[in-house]
């Protein structure tokens, strides 16, 4: 974002004046639907649990919230004691992230400002009887001083299992380019397991030997996520006054700030380029990949990212190599300013949303298009990691449904007929019957052994579902390919 307070107010007022209260309009097919208006308060990232749960930070009070079954949980996750520093400041609590073997170590990750003011922290949290305890700081004391902008603090979890962790330059651009400290830079850290002592570690392939650090040179990150097949990161970062910038993030770069925002004036190979620059800025912020299966397939693993100044969903088309970008558009406006974007196990796209100003979200809503048929599956990886961690199943039917999904290495080249409809995945491994009780979804997640052999294989899914009426069928298949 923009350094102060009142710059901030002014760039919002100035996008909402010139279209960002107008109605929504997404591509044709796509509904958008309202889930949470109003009870969260400043919310600025989220992350699913395998379970199907969503978490929700709150910026200013630092709980975190669960929606579940259709319905956001009056009583928070987990509180996360934090300094939010006022409406429109950029600390607080930043970034969440769950854990590849979620499911067997229960750890959920944070990245928040200590109620000093002074200092940024990672912590993780274990989930236990439904809420998130045993709270544990991972980080030593003074390693990521914090200002009352830029911060950072996105989250998120590699196919390769690391934490990568987005930093700001504490408004100060030497920072960015001082490899003894943290601030301005992506950070790669490797995760204590259960029983090891409570600390990051530095995985040994890191770009700068016994160094946290993955790239640097950056000014102000929102955004941070990985693609699903190639499992490079991508970012969102905002310029000082001149040009925002998406970002294809490779081991070692530097992102040339305080010496460029935007382009390079005269090349220089020491620098990395953006895929892309903004002028006038739009303060881009939250982001992630669509890799459901229920929009039509011009949309499969598409980058979509939020702005801030006008509420904005553009969507990124990369080429097959992933450094260059095909095409933009704009997906959608809102009446105010975005905040994050992810994919949900359910196959749709999740968004946090403003339209009362300040920084941080009031609204949840998700995207759906007419392609996803009443009874469907999606199968998916949460937390980009399927091996050694979990894969999701969700099946999509009528609430009052009882389903019943399986798993396979294989899918039939034809549909076999059979009196519930086309079988198309054989069933190797059957899932327990689960029943759908809220939000039209069901969820039901596995973990897997990490056994490279199986790495690149693809992995399908299908379920048989009886709807309340009475009528029965098959759903169709979902494919995932194992990460």
């Amino acid at each position: 974002m923009r350094l102060h307070p009142v710059l901030v107010r002014t760039a919002l007022v100035a996008a909402s004046s010139l279209g960002g209260l107008s109605a929504q309009n997404p591509p044709a097919g796509f509904t958008y639907q309202t889930l949470v208006d109003g009870p969260i308060v400043s919310g600025t990232a989220m992350a699913f649990l395998p379970t199907g749960e969503l978490l929700i930070t709150e910026r200013e009070t630092g709980r975190i919230r669960v929606y579940r079954d259709g319905a956001l949980v009056s009583a928070p996750w987990a509180t996360v004691p934090v300094t939010g520093g006022g409406s429109y400041a950029e600390q607080g609590l930043l970034g969440i992230a769950a854990d590849p073997d979620f499911l067997n170590n229960r750890f959920v990750y944070v990245y928040y400002t200590a109620t000093s003011g002074t200092e940024c922290r990672i912590a993780r949290l274990q989930e236990a009887g439904g809420i998130g305890t045993n709270f544990t700081v991972l980080t030593a004391p003074g390693a990521l001083p914090s200002q009352l902008y830029h911060n950072g603090g996105t989250m998120v979890f590699g196919q390769d299992g690391c934490l990568y962790v987005a930093t700001g330059d504490g408004l100060s651009g030497g920072n960015a380019v001082d490899m003894s400290n943290w601030l301005g830079k992506v950070l790669r850290f490797s995760v204590p397991s259960p029983t090891a002592a409570p600390s990051l570690g530095i995985p040994q392939d890191n770009p700068f030997p016994g160094s946290a650090i993955f790239s640097f040179g950056h000014r102000n990150q929102f955004g941070l996520a990985v693609h699903p097949v190639s499992g490079v990161l991508y970012q969102t970062e905002n310029g000082g006054a001149l040009r925002d910038e998406i970002n294809r993030i490779v081991a070692g770069g530097n992102y040339g700030w305080p010496t460029f925002e935007g382009y390079e004036t005269t090349p220089n190979p020491n620098f990395v380029d953006p895929l892309a620059w903004y002028q006038p800025t739009t303060a881009p912020t939250g982001m992630g990949f669509y890799t459901g299966d229920h929009y039509p397939a011009a949309y499969r693993n598409a980058w979509f990212f939020m702005d801030y100044n006008q509420g904005r969903l553009h969507q990124v088309n990369l080429d097959a190599a992933g450094t260059s970008v095909l095409s933009q558009s704009i997906f959608d406006s809102h009446p105010g300013a975005g905040y994050a974007v992810t994919t949900g196990p359910d196959g749709n796209l999740y968004v946090l949303v403003n339209d009362i100003g300040g920084f941080g979200a009031d609204e949840l809503g998700r995207y759906v298009h007419a392609n996803e048929a009443a009874t469907s599956v999606q199968l998916s990886m949460v937390s980009n990691k399927a091996l050694g961690g979990s894969v999701t199943t969700c099946v999509h039917a009528p609430n009052g449904s009882l389903t019943a999904r399986w798993l396979s290495l294989t899918r039939l080249q034809t549909p076999l007929p059979t009196v519930f409809g086309n079988l198309w995945v054989p069933a190797d491994a059957m899932m327990p019957y689960t029943l759908v009780t809220a939000d039209a979804r069901s969820y039901l997640a596995v973990s897997l052994p990490n056994v490279p052999s199986f790495l690149g294989s693809d992995l399908h899914m299908q379920a048989l579902v009886f709807q309340p009426t009475g009528a029965f069928g098959l759903t169709g298949a979902s494919t995932l390919t194992l990460r």
